[in-house]
């Protein structure tokens, strides 16, 4: 993401979209939230370590414990009212952010409480005038989001209990910014690529203009797991950046992560993750930012060679593909890659 939209903004002006908002609301991390205060509701959070939140979370998912959305609603209303994070989200937020500032990836606002565009009535309201929506809400039913006319089933996006789930929330915020013609390129997993179809389908019948684009998990093991299920102990951030940084300074760092999780990996790649191989990631970063050239004058991006590599790698719709530009550089007779351009993208 951060390669596609650093890329991108030197030949567009692209809006990165993201908000805290969206995922708090969420019925996994309401239920998460509310197990860690029943189990442990004197734990000071900023004491507790990344991993061993982590392992609090395998361990919630695996309990069974879980309340009721509707008993949980408090915490629905402290979210929608202020933006309220609970201890141990900004805790494991503030752990992210640092390293995204040590891989220079570009914030999309983690910190930054933003509030939803529309309540959930006016969404609801605008997608039921369009026939994109049937709202059972006043028997006491669900909503469902209706691509039926796509050959697509009834999804339910707010359950009898009243519990609005991901895609209802993702419309809040996504509905009240769209205009005639106005383009829309949803990143998401690979697995969620069934909501996404009928997503974009509902982006596309309230005018906006759509491109998907799934982003596949690397697999640990030979097995592509969630992080609920555990397995993750010796990858996490914290382990790869100690690992990459006893032998490689930050530069080949940020580039090197690039390379193998974007170059080596690829989109969807069934590659189990292989410490060799990201170390020899590194290692071509290295040589890479060494022989860098400098054939585009200063401030001159895109221009010169630069602005040939990122051509060559613009999708139709008007936004860079950050798997063929890096694929470009990775190349085994590439010729050397512009510091301008190593800077302003990948750096």
């Amino acid at each position: 993401m951060d390669v596609l939209f650093r890329a991108s903004r030197l030949i567009a002006d692209p809006e990165y979209h993201w908000g805290p908002r969206t995922p708090n609301l969420t019925g996994q991390t309401l239920q998460f939230w509310d197990y860690l205060d029943r189990h442990h509701p004197a734990v000071d959070y900023d004491g507790v370590s990344p991993d061993d939140l982590g392992r609090l979370y395998v361990r919630f998912h695996s309990s069974g414990d879980a309340l009721p959305l509707n008993e949980l609603r408090h915490y629905v209303d402290r979210v929608e009212r202020d933006g309220w994070v609970h201890p141990a989200t900004r805790h494991m937020t503030l752990h992210w952010k640092r390293h995204l500032d040590l891989l220079g990836v570009h914030d999309p606002g983690l910190m930054r409480d933003r509030p939803l565009a529309a309540s959930t009535d006016e969404v609801v309201e605008r997608l039921a005038a369009e026939g994109l929506c049937l709202d059972h809400r006043r028997h006491g039913g669900p909503v469902h989001l209706d691509g039926t006319r796509w050959g697509m089933p009834l999804r339910k996006v707010i359950g009898a209990d009243g519990h609005a789930n991901y895609l209802l929330v993702i419309l809040r915020d996504l509905v009240p910014r769209l205009s005639p013609g106005r383009r829309v390129l949803l990143v998401y997993d690979d697995d969620l690529s069934h909501d996404y179809a009928l997503l974009a389908r509902m982006v596309d019948a309230l005018g906006g203009r759509v491109e998907r684009y799934p982003l596949g998990r690397v697999p640990l093991g030979g097995a592509v797991r969630s992080s609920r299920h555990g397995g993750w102990d010796d990858v996490t951030i914290d382990r790869l950046h100690r690992l990459c940084r006893k032998e490689f300074g930050p530069a080949a760092y940020r580039l090197g992560m690039r390379l193998y999780f974007i170059a080596m990996l690829k989109r969807t790649s069934g590659e189990t993750f292989r410490p060799e191989l990201l170390r020899r990631a590194l290692a071509r970063a290295e040589r890479m930012l060494r022989d860098a050239g400098d054939d585009d004058p200063p401030g001159a991006l895109p221009a010169g060679s630069s602005s040939a590599r990122i051509a060559t790698s613009v999708r139709p719709s008007g936004w860079v593909d950050p798997y063929r530009l890096t694929d470009g550089l990775f190349a085994r007779r590439a010729r050397p890659v512009p510091r301008s351009l190593l800077d302003t993208v990948y750096l």
